[in-house]
């Protein structure tokens, strides 16, 4: 191979490698790697509030509600009762542990939504971010969406 022959051969070398960004790997779709992972990263769930998302002109507040805090505790109102309990985050998904609530009876409205939250967050349950919604699925199959809640 002659001196010129070698400086091609390098230089076209020099520019495949300036072209492919660092971290990816051959035959990685562009935008896959670990620098695009990060930026994809969902936000963290940690001291987020959420207000329920219900059909219909309800009163805003008997809106169900969660907030997520930074020591793993839940507080929250089911649409007729006061709530708490434990969560963590694993891998941008919220798992939900027991939850306690008080025990007022609710007609109407307020109870059904009740009986959806409480469905939604059975032990077990799990929480993901789908847009701008958290949605809390349970074991079972039973789902309650939440929106971002307003700051205050």
């Amino acid at each position: 191979m002659t001196r010129r022959a070698a400086l091609v051969v390098c230089a076209l070398g020099l520019v495949a490698c300036a072209a492919r960004p660092q971290g990816a790997s051959r035959g990685a779709p562009p935008g896959s790697g670990p620098v695009a992972a990060a930026a994809s990263a969902p936000a963290p769930l940690t001291g987020t509030r959420w207000v329920g998302v219900v059909d219909g002109n309800t009163d805003p507040r008997m809106l169900p509600r969660l907030e997520l805090s930074a020591n793993g505790r839940l507080a929250g109102y089911s649409g007729c009762n006061m709530m708490s309990g434990t969560w963590s985050e694993e891998g941008g998904e919220a798992r939900f542990g027991p939850i306690a609530a008080t025990k007022r009876y609710c007609m109407g409205p307020e109870g059904d939504y009740e009986k959806r939250v409480m469905a939604a967050l059975a032990p077990g349950a799990r929480g993901v971010r789908h847009g701008d919604r958290l949605v809390v699925t349970a074991p079972g199959g039973a789902r309650f969406e939440f929106s971002p809640a307003a700051a205050s």
